[in-house]
């Protein structure tokens, strides 16, 4: 997708997508949740360590697309206050192995205290060219509602999905959605009438997310972009991390099946 001197190329297989402003390319990621899997160790679950994956995927990333910058999204730790002293070394960690680049991080509902625990600047809210970042929890401001493209996370967009035995199954989904012009004018004064949200999914692998398929329009678990309408969840285009569109949260049904 380009726009101007901007452009937008979504990461084949992979939960993540470069964006052009001005000639500089960033990579954008976000629902990092680092100390998730302690959760899941604590159970007896035997993980990998997702630091030291997702730090090599963001490194191969940005050396593939010659990148120096990286916005995050936001939920880059799994506890939401003070993390112990375990998950406080993972986050130091992660920040040290990509400490070449310059990283801003928007911050997201898990990200409380996030600044002063390791070195790296955290915003609520960027808005650059005609894109805007944000994780996803609260309401745009009027600047960014102004932009062509509005970027987010904490959806944890996903798909469900129907094998050949018919079991389920999940797996990450983009979500793009179109502006409700009806309903953003309820909200704000001015306003970009064509655009689009855009709905990572997480970039954690230990992290599917929930099916776009059966999560009902007002969830609690949906920005609030989505619960009061202001883009349009039920005719938002769901994309497969392979680049196929899927079709809308309205038309999928339960349990989609696989492809032979």
């Amino acid at each position: 997708m380009k726009s101007g001197k901007e452009e937008i190329k979504f990461v084949y297989n992979e939960a993540a997508v470069v964006v052009t402003i001005d000639g500089t390319g960033y990579l954008v990621i976000g629902d990092l949740h680092i100390g998730a899997e302690r959760k899941l160790i604590a159970r007896g679950i035997r993980v990998y360590s997702a630091v030291e994956a997702m730090a090599g995927k963001v490194k191969k990333l940005m050396d593939e697309f010659s990148l120096e910058n990286i916005i995050i999204l936001g939920d880059v730790k799994e506890t939401i206050l003070y993390p112990d002293a375990g998950e406080l070394n993972e986050l130091k960690r992660f920040f040290s192995g990509l400490s070449k680049y310059r990283i801003v991080v928007m911050r997201g509902n898990h990200d409380p205290h996030l600044e002063e625990l390791v070195s790296v600047e955290v915003s609520d809210e960027l808005v650059a060219g005609g894109f805007a970042f944000m994780h996803g929890h609260k309401w745009p401001s009027e600047n960014a509602m102004l932009c062509g493209y509005i970027f987010a996370g904490h959806n944890h967009a996903a798909i469900s999905m129907m094998d050949r035995n018919k079991g389920f199954y999940s797996q990450k989904a983009w979500l793009i959605a179109n502006i409700n012009k009806r309903k953003a004018a309820e909200v704000y004064k001015e306003f970009n009438k064509d655009a689009k949200l855009v709905i990572l999914p997480a970039f954690n692998d230990l992290i599917t997310g929930m099916p776009v398929n059966e999560v009902v329009e007002k969830s609690e678990h949906l920005s609030p972009l989505f619960r009061n309408d202001v883009f349009d969840y039920k005719k938002a285009k769901v994309y497969s991390l392979r680049g196929e569109m899927v079709g809308t949260p309205a038309t999928i049904g339960k349990g989609t099946e696989k492809e032979k």
